[in-house]
């Protein structure tokens, strides 16, 4: 079981990396694809730059100015149109001359090496190497003339071909060139670690090798793939995982390599021509096509003879598999439209025999609409009914409800009646037997003769302004149980700022107590102050200055206040 599950966990995680890098590769191939289809932008860029140093080079009046100025347009020039480099370069080597400067004419040698072995003259390129003189250069440039050999050698491999005791002699020659140029190169040079991965891509892996792809690709990662050093960096990277037989990443870096290259407006592009053949074998041809057009373009514009013929020998694989799949599209096609013909004769059959089934129906159709011009009748005789039927309901919906309003009105009625009427003969009954108490008090008072305090009791309102305020409590009581939220919903008329907050202990205040008395039904102020005991004046006064409180218009409060609670039980 547990072996089950590591397996099925493994192809999970291999599944989930076979797809990250499937969607990182085709990320990868668009950013190439636009960066292609801007390539004249780029190319743009660069005969601007060169126009502006041309400038300047009319300009330039000493021979250590234009020498400079020639450098930089070498610079611009030497993977992008080799015939213009090689007369810079020549100026610069008739210049280093009137200037006495051997090591500069030496350097600039070299470079025309470099720019004859580009375009394929490998027999001049020989021959001009042979005007090297070694004790002339510097320790840079000895590095040099070890790396532009090592770029011959690598070009003769390439067009000897077949011949292989001539293939793996100048290999052996490349190695030990290789090797030789190793002591003349430090870690600060551009070129230093994609000159490193070069030393090992003949050999298995090791500690070092391993050392300097790793850096190699931090670089190339972190890169903006914009120059020429990052083309080169990525492309030796690639080829490093070449030889370890890793081929995604090969065709990774690749494409990073030729990104800087198109940028770069680089027309000895390598990186391209290699991607678009393992695009072929990959089988996406359309692609691979697009891409090694771009390079043969490319290489008969620098222009590059050695080039051209690899990129002639991709382009006939490419157009015979275009052959290959135009004859399966034919094969289909041919297929197809013998499939597409016997479907015509059905169509055409079945076309006829829906003719007439469409005649059959037609027929059908007008008996049916007979029926529907009868049955439309009925309906719309049926529709009068029963909106008539629906006038009637309506009518008989309103009564319901204004009998449904009426109910309610009289269930509160007489819900507010009977807790009213208990609480009348309670407080009755509670004051005949307080009065009897008065009347036996007053029976002892005078059967001993204590006619003083017989006088004190009678002529005090202690015991009315008592009695009064155990009233208006019974009575606040029972109106806030029939009534609970009255509080609340009085306040909610109220502006929030005059809003009524009780003290602690009170149910209701005086302002309250004559609303809730309005909202029994007793609107008039007179009979309110006498329920109250106190003056009409006092209760007016009170109900107007409550209405300037009010949130609502003043004519509609009295109103409002009297709906307060409706059917609350």
């Amino acid at each position: 079981m547990m072996r089950r599950i590591s397996a099925l966990l493994l192809l999970l995680v291999v599944s989930g990396t076979l797809y990250s890098r499937s969607n990182e590769m085709s990320l990868l191939l668009a950013r190439l694809d636009s960066v292609l289809a801007n390539s004249g932008k780029y190319v743009l860029e660069k005969e601007e730059r060169i126009e502006e140093l041309q400038g300047k080079r009319a300009l330039a009046l000493k021979l250590e100015d234009k020498l400079w100025i020639n450098k930089m347009l070498y610079d611009e020039y030497f993977v992008y149109n080799a015939d213009s480099a090689m007369a810079y370069v020549d100026d610069n080597i008739e210049i280093a001359g009137l200037l006495g400067r051997k090591d500069k004419k030496q350097e600039w040698i070299l470079n025309k090496v470099f720019l004859l072995t580009a375009q394929g003259l490998l027999h001049e390129a020989e021959k001009e190497l042979q005007h090297v003189d070694m004790a002339s250069l510097g320790e840079e440039t000895i590095f040099q003339y070890y790396d532009t050999k090592i770029y011959l050698y690598s070009h003769l491999v390439q067009f000897i071909g077949s011949r292989l005791e001539l293939v793996n002699s100048y290999h052996t020659l490349e190695t030990e060139l290789k090797h030789e140029a190793k002591h003349h190169i430090t870690p600060e040079h551009p070129s230093y670690y994609s000159f490193c991965a070069s030393l090992h891509k003949e050999y298995p892996r090791s500690a070092e090798g391993d050392s300097i792809k790793a850096k190699l690709k931090e670089i190339v990662d972190k890169s903006l793939l914009a120059t020429r050093t990052d083309a080169i960096n990525a492309y030796a990277l690639a080829v490093m995982y070449y030889n370890e037989g890793d081929e995604y990443n090969y065709e990774k870096y690749l494409a990073c390599s030729a990104i800087a290259d198109i940028k770069n407006c680089n027309r000895d592009i390598a990186s391209l021509e290699e991607l678009s053949n393992m695009l072929y074998l990959q089988g996406d041809i359309d692609r691979g096509y697009v891409y090694i057009s771009h390079c043969l373009k490319a290489a008969l514009l620098y222009p590059n003879r050695v080039r051209v013929i690899n990129i002639s020998a991709v382009m006939d694989k490419l157009q015979h598999a275009y052959s290959q799949r135009n004859e399966m599209q034919e094969g289909k096609l041919r297929k197809s439209l013998r499939i597409v013909s016997i479907l015509s004769v059905v169509l055409f059959v079945s076309v006829l025999f829906i003719c007439l089934q469409f005649g059959k129906l037609s027929r059908s159709r007008k008996k049916l609409d007979e029926a529907n011009r009868l049955l439309n009748l009925h309906v719309g005789e049926l529709s009068d009914a029963h909106r008539m039927l629906a006038d009637v309901n309506k009518e008989l919906s309103e009564i319901n409800e204004r009998l449904k309003e009426s109910n309610n009105r009289l269930l509160e009625s007489n819900y507010v009646k009977e807790e009213y009427i208990g609480y009348v003969f309670s407080l009755c009954s509670n004051y005949i037997t307080k009065l009897e108490e008065y009347r036996k008090n007053i029976g002892r008072k005078l059967k001993a003769g204590q006619i003083d305090d017989i006088k004190s009791l009678v002529s005090g309102n202690t015991i009315v302004q008592g009695e009064l305020k155990e009233f208006y409590h019974s009575f606040d009581a029972i109106f806030l149980h029939v009534y609970p939220d009255f509080v609340e919903d009085f306040n909610s008329l109220l502006r929030d700022e005059e809003r009524i907050v009780l003290k602690e202990g009170e149910l209701l205040n005086t302002e309250l107590r004559i609303y809730a008395l309005v909202r029994l039904g007793i609107n008039d102020s007179v009979k309110i102050a006498e329920f109250l005991h106190c003056s009409p004046q006092t209760v007016y006064n009170n109900r107007l200055k409550t209405r300037n409180k009010a949130a609502i218009p003043k004519d509609e409060f009295a109103e409002r206040v009297h709906l307060l609670g409706k059917m609350q039980k």
